[in-house]
């Protein structure tokens, strides 16, 4: 602090009414300043969630000072912003103060005044709070009453990871929670989105990582920005868009295309120099035609990247893989792959008796992004097929499987496939099996005495293909989130818990879905 002084005069008087100039003695002196001390020039912390507490111990710099002859006041000010204010938060020496702001950067100044003498010294701190929704997972289910809640396991860096509760504000009161799909940001930030898909429908729900808690963008739905010259149903409900956030790091996506994945079309855009919008759905065999086919709820494309060039969908009605003449989506339709042959299947399921069709898909992150689709058929068989889209996906084998090793496969509610090995997970009530589809060998890793409600990979957040996530459920425990390494070994089918990432929600959980993105 600067050194204050103060002025002492001496003078003599030389009568009551004399006129005589008075030239007096003065003399500088210098005064017991205030001197602060434990309190730091900077604080980072969490918005909404931590409490600032500062203790400053103040002595005098020529001895110590009477204190009850002080008086404190504690303001913050949004420096930087041009229309900041300084805000008066504590009149206490010692500061509490929650921290229910959005986040950015503050400064503090406290201000200590010598209430004898009116002198006031100042002492300025730097504040810098950080969103705990900027890195982590949401958890999106069903609360025991049925209807939808979300929590989010935060992961800021340097800091422990906390299960943030009940973040969802619900207000339309939607139900039956199935999908959550966060878009991540664009390289320009126009199509960052999170749906929430449920089984009434789809809602756009808020992501801004400045906020405390979210609710559903009434105002938002993608009725208002899909303009088709054709008929198509209504209302739309969104089931997915892609490209989906790639990496640890998925604050943006290079790809300008977009596809949006709806209940029973597909559609696709540009959002290099606007907004996002959609016309036509791809999901028809040429740009004059409204006769629309009925596409899976998948999208294969390389897992492991961020670009989104080539693209394969199901075709539902035609019961086949099929592409898009073009890669600028917002002017696409779809075009079936030529020269189809067996080796090693068909793009064209019709040509097996009985005919095949798609039960569930995944894009890996190992292999060059090999995709996977599940494939069976009327007599309850069931075939792995494994691929590489492009403009002409590279196929690479199909196996069938195996039901009498692979023990109650077809009442598997959940899979996932381990990219790095031939394997394929499921989960059969509470039980979670690993089956490999070359070596026709079925293990089940564990019974976890509860529902299974979601199973996946995540190669997202460690940048890992080997971490796997599953959720459970029960009346007692509630949900239970778990993530766990599968073995990297040809020969064997194993996993091993992570024994810090074992997260509690009262959530019955059907989607877990990883967030990195300050937006």
């Amino acid at each position: 602090m600067e050194k204050k002084y103060i002025l002492y005069g001496i003078m003599t008087l030389w009568g009551l009414s004399s006129c005589v100039e008075d030239e007096g003695n003065y003399e500088l002196l210098p005064i017991n300043e205030a001197v602060v001390s434990n309190v730091e020039d900077e604080y980072n912390k969490l918005s909404y969630v931590e409490t600032l507490s500062i203790s400053p111990v103040i002595e005098g710099s020529m001895g110590k000072l009477d204190e009850s002859k002080l008086e404190y006041d504690w303001f913050i000010c949004n420096n930087g912003v041009s229309d900041h204010v300084h805000t008066h938060i504590g009149s206490e020496k010692n500061l509490e103060y929650p921290l229910d702001i959005a986040p950015g950067t503050y400064y503090l100044y406290l201000q200590i005044k010598d209430k004898t003498t009116n002198l006031k010294w100042e002492k300025r701190v730097k504040l810098n709070t950080q969103s705990q929704f900027v890195r982590g997972f949401y958890l999106f289910g069903d609360k025991s009453d049925g209807t939808c809640g979300m929590d989010f396991v935060s992961m800021v860096k340097d800091r422990d990871t906390v299960v943030v509760k009940d973040i969802f504000t619900n207000s339309v009161n939607m139900k039956g929670a199935q999908d959550l799909v966060f878009s991540g940001g664009s390289w320009n930030n126009k199509s960052v989105s999170l749906w929430a898909v449920t089984e009434s429908g789809s809602y756009s729900i808020e992501y801004s990582s400045i906020q405390s808690s979210f609710d559903v963008r009434e105002e938002i739905s993608e009725d208002k920005f899909i303009f088709p010259t054709i008929e198509v149903t209504r209302p739309l409900k969104v089931i997915n868009t892609y490209p989906h956030a790639f990496g640890s790091s998925n604050q943006s996506l290079s790809a300008t295309n977009r596809l949006l994945l709806t209940e029973h079309d597909i559609y696709g855009t540009s959002i290099y120099d606007e907004p996002e919008a959609y016309g036509n759905p791809v999901n028809r065999y040429s740009a004059s035609s409204s006769d629309l086919y009925k596409v899976s709820p998948y999208v294969f494309y390389p897992g492991n990247s961020q670009g989104f060039y080539r693209v394969t969908v199901y075709d539902k009605t035609n019961e086949c893989f099929t592409g898009f003449n073009s890669y600028y989506y917002s002017s696409s339709y779809s075009r079936k792959y030529s020269n189809d042959t067996e080796t090693p299947f068909y793009f064209d399921q019709t040509h097996y008796s009985p005919v095949r069709t798609l039960v569930y898909g995944e894009n890996g992150y190992g292999n060059s992004g090999r995709s996977y689709a599940l494939m069976t058929d009327a007599n309850g068989a069931y075939y792995v097929y494994g691929f590489i889209a492009s403009t002409t996906p590279s196929k690479q084998f199909a196996y069938e499987m195996d039901l009498s090793v692979a023990i109650d496969f077809e009442k598997a509610t959940h899979y996932a496939f381990f990219s790095m090995q031939s394997v394929v997970l499921y989960a059969v009530g509470s039980q979670l099996w690993g089956y490999d589809y070359v070596r026709k060998d079925a293990k089940m890793l564990k019974d976890f005495q509860s529902e299974i409600t979601y199973l996946a990979m995540d190669y997202n957040s460690n940048d890992t293909p080997t971490d796997l996530i599953v959720a459970t459920y029960n009346a007692s425990e509630k949900g239970i989130v778990r993530k766990f390494t599968i073995t990297d070994d040809p020969n064997k089918i194993e996993i091993t818990p992570h024994e810090k990432d074992v997260w509690n929600t009262d959530l019955k959980v059907a989607k877990v879905e990883y967030r990195n993105s300050a937006f």
